[in-house]
């Protein structure tokens, strides 16, 4: 399957749980405008469907990681260019160790800034300031 098949199948699994999703213009998924108290168990069951499915579970090598990792450094500047409080970004070699070892999300300094936010606020954020994931091939 391609990204595109698992991001089909993670919006699958979503709905499937109760949950709408639809792909976003970032190439990943997002939901409705909802409650503050339905955002954590929406995003608890995107990860659910993200594990079951394997988006956003890439391969890449550690050149790559490394090209990756420079552009998600570049993602946390621009946040808190705008006044946010990103998680600060790991080593180069924690980086790309969290991506071999699958035992940790890989780093994405967006996760700390928009958890708990409305979705509106949210989709500004990442307008502002894309995750390099969602669209890097590699």
């Amino acid at each position: 399957m391609n990204r595109l098949d698992l991001l089909a199948e993670t919006i699958r699994c979503m709905e499937d749980l109760g949950f709408e999703a639809e792909v976003d213009p970032f190439g990943g998924f997002t939901g409705p405008e909802t409650s503050p108290e339905l955002v954590e168990q929406w995003h608890a069951a995107g990860q659910q469907c993200i594990e079951q499915s394997g988006w956003g579970v890439e391969d890449y090598d550690d050149e790559q990681l490394t090209e990756l990792y420079a552009l998600e450094v570049a993602q946390y500047e621009c946040l808190l260019e705008l006044g946010y409080s990103p998680e600060e970004p790991p080593s180069v070699q924690q980086y790309i160790d969290s991506w071999s070892s699958r035992t940790n999300s890989p780093y994405q300094p967006f996760g700390t800034v928009i958890a708990g936010r409305p979705q509106a606020e949210a989709q500004s954020i990442l307008e502002a300031c894309p995750p390099p994931r969602w669209s890097f091939l590699g």
